[in-house]
């Protein structure tokens, strides 16, 4: 997608996700796993990681596997695009402040090296948007090539899915370590473009992530591996391998899970 077009669409999202919405003028958020304006119910099966590679004013995902009671319903994740840094020695200030004890490397043995880092402020809603508490992560860009991978680290939230049947599983050490490569389509927030019968039943089964905010269809693979050790949820995720293998991803996770 060419820079023009994505800023356009970008401007679109905006328009679409701001109403009703109670930011700041200058909040600019990146996407989570899933786009939804205003008043719109549809709800999204939030996997292992958070954002992909677009920006919007808001991104919703929705909680899976809630505790009874809770009243969870949705994630909201806002990232402050113009706060990141690029000096990776504040980034222990960071963990420091958001995710103590969380582990994170400065690059990987493949060549992946640390280009930025933001903190991931999610907020937790019920069904009237009703916000019921809070939490920030850390989320780390490396980048190789041209290429990018994102390191997502977190407090563990009782009301949230971290696993899936769906999932590749090794150990590594004494950690179980998940991969997964998820199809995944986008639709119009608007209703205008459905998904078929076959994918709305995979996504209630949890095999594939249906999400909105595009102007078109548009489909994807997500690619990802997670894990949880001292109640942090540490996930790396891409939506463009180039050329990383499963092997890679779970290499990778070994590399901060013994750092």
């Amino acid at each position: 997608m060419d820079e023009m077009k994505m800023e356009r669409e970008m401007k679109e999202m905006l328009h679409r996700c701001a109403e009703g919405l109670e930011a700041p003028d200058t909040l600019k958020t990146r996407i989570d796993f899933a786009l939804k304006n205003g008043g719109q119910t549809r709800k999204v099966r939030r996997p292992f990681a958070k954002r992909l590679a677009a920006v919007a004013l808001v991104a919703a995902v929705a909680v899976t596997g809630a505790v009874a009671g809770s009243g969870v319903k949705g994630w909201y994740s806002s990232t402050w695009l113009d706060q990141n840094w690029k000096d990776f020695s504040q980034t222990a200030a960071y963990v420091q402040e958001h995710v103590p004890g969380a582990k994170y490397v400065e690059s990987f043995s493949n060549g992946y090296t640390f280009d930025k880092g933001y903190e991931d402020t999610v907020a937790k809603r019920d069904e009237s948007g009703n916000t019921l508490g809070s939490f920030t992560g850390i989320l780390l860009d490396y980048e190789k090539d041209g290429a990018q991978v994102t390191l997502d680290a977190s407090p563990v939230q009782e009301e949230g899915q971290y696993t899936s049947p769906y999932d590749t599983v090794r150990t590594v050490g004494e950690t179980e370590v998940h991969y997964r490569a998820m199809k995944g389509i986008t639709l119009p927030p608007d209703g205008s473009i459905q998904p078929t019968a076959e994918e709305q039943a995979a996504f209630e089964r949890g095999e594939i992530n249906i999400a909105y905010g595009s102007s078109a269809r548009e489909e994807y693979t997500f690619y990802s591996v997670s894990w949880i050790e001292n109640d942090i949820s540490y996930s790396i995720y891409t939506m463009e391998p180039c050329g990383l293998t499963e092997d890679d991803f779970f290499q990778m996770a070994r590399e901060i899970i013994e750092s």
